[in-house]
């Protein structure tokens, strides 16, 4: 599993360039698992009995949070905008690297508290740094060209591993994990693993696939948040819980209830999120497609997300895979 995060935590796959991901999944797919799209930054791939009479897709996305670059000022400074949430209170100062024609590392520009009183880093006050001089930039960067905050893979005490990028890589890691686990299981209904593009931005990536599919039901796997010091105990999980499952209006019941029975035979203690409206996750746009579709949500509890150290434990990872594999194994829902 270290392994296969390590790999999926590359410094590719901004929200919009998702494609540079895509051969790094396909490389850690099981040898019966098959591609049959990859199409605006989607990757499909299926197993099971394709001519089943019911349809599961699991979803979790591959973009990741970053920058774009707007404008290139007469100094050679960058400006910058978010693509996703990223947590502007990091950006001060921080690392990043951008791909432009070559790719090249810069520093966030941040003023001296000593002459700022203003401590705020607005939306539209990004500038970044690369000490090169605005003919140079010009001719490495363009507008358009995406840039990440650096960071480095780290193991942490526990079996917990930091980097960004976690969200949502690690909910990759599971689908890779699922596929491993069912290798050699017998498969009553046809499944649908989608890594979906643009989650961050607008959710588009897993409503074209869902539409494209047209599954009898989906799970999404996605980062929640996890249990730590300000976070209210409601809307988060302990890591090592083995997962968060949310409960809200946009979910379907039979999914939800039979991923809480599942998790209750194989001892898992989870954590449950309840939301009164919508999930915050793919899962908003798939539920709404097409003539409506049977969704559920289980989360994997992060810590610090949308930042340079976002933090999993790995047991998370393998617990929901495991889940999920029996979901498959069972044919989905009792009702669906």
């Amino acid at each position: 599993m270290k392994d296969i995060l390590k790999q999926l935590c590359a410094d590719a796959g901004v929200s919009g360039n998702e494609n540079e991901m895509l051969g790094v999944i396909k490389e850690l797919l099981p040898e019966n698992a098959e591609v049959i799209s990859m199409d605006n930054g989607n990757m499909i791939v299926s197993m099971g009995d394709k001519n089943a009479e019911k349809h599961i897709m699991l979803d979790a996305h591959i973009d990741r949070i970053g920058l774009i670059v707007t404008y290139i000022d007469d100094k050679g400074f960058l400006c910058a905008e978010p693509v996703g949430g990223i947590d502007l209170r990091t950006l001060p100062g921080s690392a990043v690297k951008i791909f432009g024609r070559e790719t090249i590392l810069g520093v966030v520009c941040t003023m001296p508290p000593h002459l700022d009183s203003d401590k705020e880093l607005s939306r539209d006050r990004i500038r970044i740094d690369t000490g090169l001089p605005a003919e140079k930039v010009r001719e490495l960067v363009s507008l358009g060209d995406r840039i990440i905050l650096l960071s480095k893979y780290t193991e942490l005490i526990g079996n917990r591993i930091a980097v960004s990028a976690l969200d949502n890589r690690s909910g990759c890691a599971v689908l890779i994990r699922c596929m491993q686990l069912l290798k050699n299981r017998d498969i009553p209904c046809r499944v649908s693993f989608v890594f979906s593009a643009q989650e961050e931005t607008n959710e588009s990536g897993a409503a074209t696939a869902a539409f494209e599919l047209m599954p009898d039901e989906a799970v999404v796997i996605d980062v929640g948040f996890a249990a730590q010091n300000g976070v209210p105990e409601e809307k988060s999980g302990k890591l090592g819980c083995g997962g968060i499952i949310s409960i809200s209006p946009v979910l379907s019941r039979d999914v939800t209830e039979k991923l809480r029975k599942i998790a209750k035979r194989l001892g898992m203690e989870v954590d449950y999120e309840v939301c009164g409206g919508s999930t915050g996750t793919n899962a908003d746009k798939i539920s709404v497609c097409g003539g409506g579709i049977k969704t559920g949500v289980i989360s994997i509890p992060s810590k610090n997300m949308h930042t340079q150290t976002e933090i999993v434990q790995l047991d998370d990872i393998e617990r929901i895979a495991k889940l999920l594999a029996v979901y498959i194994t069972e044919g989905g829902a009792d009702n669906a």
